[in-house]
């Protein structure tokens, strides 16, 4: 086999495995909160710890990727963290013991995604033969297939088998990152350890507005995330229909990264959130006009352009834009400002759709707005200050 081919495919267990845990934790683990007797306002309250969490505690824990400590010894400790956590749910009942072990599990898994992209983007710039889109597209694969996988052994054995299964999981993430990434000195210490006294790593203009669009972009998800299959349900599509929806929106997403992933490691990736941006306004106004089923099928296709494309450009614009020193502070800062700006456009979703139902879509389109000028303006700047990637500004 071919070593590049042999090291995408490392790669891409090592998305797998952490994808396999979200697949598990997002749609099964408030069942199990459920099953625990809570009600439905500290559910709510404890789904959003996690969030708060990722806010908070990504940027720093990130860092540590640039320094000694290296991405590989953080994407353990993570997994650990959660190898030991989660079986600790099992032996608590009481409602402010789960809200702390949530917490603290929380953050070990605020850095295994961006970690897994750091790692991966890395990788790709380092060899050009390396496809980032097959890499990621092998998370979301693993994802979809744990959403079904789940729903089957919840049924079979109930709630308690959600923690089982978390629990497990992270022995697949400790051995894919042992297998896929490199023990060696982290990239700032490659390039000579910084001094006490060395100011950090400046992030570009570009990158910051980068950053900025490419999170704004994700937060427009937030409605449609939080009350699309409410909203569905409500105007008489049945729940097979809804959960085509969401599958068609997943196939295609993972298409897009297989023949887009390309553009990481080699260009700035600023076309990419144009068009995931652009395409969010159009896919969230239409779909707050109430649209049939077969509109509503090609508005979830555009997942691929929203998130997807969104997604693939901003990792390629943190390849190009983010310097060799602070790739991890870079990467952990988009992930606090991803966790920000979906938090608070779910929120404002929450008031919005008790009283505007679908317009509660249309809401969400001045984010793609916002993300699309600021493209605009990052696209200004990179002509009038050109710049080498990983150069950082």
């Amino acid at each position: 086999m071919h070593p590049f081919k042999a090291l995408e495919i490392r790669l891409g267990a090592l998305q797998a495995a952490s994808f396999t845990s979200h697949g598990m934790y997002l749609p099964f683990f408030p069942l199990w909160l459920q099953s625990k007797a809570l009600s439905p306002t500290v559910i709510g309250f404890v789904v959003a710890i996690p969030i708060i969490v990722r806010i908070l505690a990504t940027a720093p824990l990130m860092s540590l990727a640039d320094r000694s400590f290296g991405a590989r010894r953080l994407l353990l400790a993570s997994h650990f963290g959660q190898l030991i956590g989660f079986p600790l749910f099992l032996l608590v009942d009481a409602t402010w013991a789960i809200m702390a072990l949530v917490a603290l599990v929380a953050v070990a898994q605020s850095c295994v995604i961006p970690g897994n992209d750091l790692v991966s983007t890395n990788a790709v710039q380092k060899h050009p033969g390396l496809n980032y889109g097959r890499i990621r597209g092998s998370g979301s694969v693993a994802f979809f297939i744990t959403n079904i996988v789940g729903g089957y052994l919840v049924g079979a054995f109930g709630p308690d088998v959600v923690i089982v299964v978390l629990t497990i999981i992270p022995i697949l993430g400790i051995t894919a990152t042992l297998v896929a990434v490199p023990h060696e000195r982290s990239e700032s210490s490659s390039h000579g350890e910084p001094r006490k006294d060395e100011a950090p790593s400046r992030l570009s203009r570009i990158l910051w507005l980068v950053l900025i669009a490419g999170a704004v972009t994700q937060a427009s998800h937030g409605a449609l995330n939080a009350f699309a299959s409410i909203y569905w349900r409500s105007v008489g599509f049945s729940d097979q229909v809804i959960g085509y929806f969401w599958a068609a929106g997943v196939i295609a997403e993972i298409l897009v990264f297989v023949y887009l992933g390309r553009h990481v490691g080699r260009n700035s990736g600023i076309g990419l959130i144009m068009l995931g941006s652009a395409a969010a306004v159009i896919r969230f106004t239409i779909m707050s006009l109430q649209p049939g089923t077969e509109i509503m099928f090609v508005l979830q296709t555009m997942h691929s352009l929203t998130f997807a494309a969104t997604h693939i450009g901003t990792m390629a614009a943190l390849a190009a834009f983010a310097p060799m020193t602070a790739r991890g502070r870079a990467q952990g800062i988009y992930g606090s400002l991803a966790a920000l700006t979906t938090a608070a456009s779910t929120i404002v979703s929450g008031l919005i759709y008790t009283d505007a139902g679908a317009g509660v879509f249309a809401a969400m389109a001045p984010l793609g707005a916002i993300a699309f000028v600021l493209m605009l303006m990052a696209v200004r700047l990179q002509k009038d200050q050109p710049q080498r990637a990983g150069s950082g500004g």
